[in-house]
């Protein structure tokens, strides 16, 4: 065996589960590449994303590779704080405002080992004129969270966001169309 197949990385399979319909999100929206989404390494970050049918939040399944590391056999916070980022800002274009994020909080309730599949799960908490505030949250498969934020997110007009809006509307209409024919 070769020295690469030795040090070759297993991603896990990141399944989703019934009742969660599937975000396909593009690897870019304009002239780079997304900073997580658009990661085509094998050993960084890898997730599904996902909208929980029951109520329109978001879901994800997250892998957090060798390549996150902080400390010494666990993930870096900067690699977390990305994912929450990420999550609570999709899982406010998913209700429909088109935000940036102005401040987020985490709190690291517990270090996160390389390689753990996680569940990471967001919301919209509470909208008031253009602020947006969201949670989000990262736990595994037996309910141990690692990690909780908070985030203030601005509500900013459509245009500014070119391409992503086309994006978010197919697959607004596509979750639409497949409701109407669960029906």
């Amino acid at each position: 065996m070769s020295d690469q197949d030795k040090n070759a990385i297993i991603v896990p399979e990141l399944s989703g589960e019934k009742g969660w319909t599937e975000l396909k999100i593009p690897d870019s929206y304009g002239n780079g590449r997304a900073f997580i989404t658009g990661d085509r390494s094998s050993d960084r970050i890898k997730g599904r994303y996902f909208q929980k049918d029951s109520d329109n939040s978001f879901v994800a399944r997250v892998w957090f590779g060798p390549s996150t590391e902080g400390p010494a056999g666990f993930v870096h916070g900067g690699s977390v704080a990305a994912v929450l980022d990420e999550a609570m800002g999709v899982s406010a274009w998913l209700m429909g405002y088109t935000v940036v994020a102005a401040k987020i909080t985490v709190e690291y309730r517990k270090m996160l080992p390389l390689g753990t599949v996680t569940t990471v799960e967001a919301k919209v908490a509470s909208v008031n004129g253009r602020k947006v505030i969201t949670k989000g949250k990262i736990y595994n498969k037996t309910g141990i969270i690692y990690t909780e934020s908070d985030g203030l997110f601005i509500n900013i007009p459509p245009e500014r966001f070119g391409e992503m809006i086309k994006h978010r509307d197919a697959f607004q209409k596509s979750k639409q169309d497949k409701d109407e024919s669960d029906l």
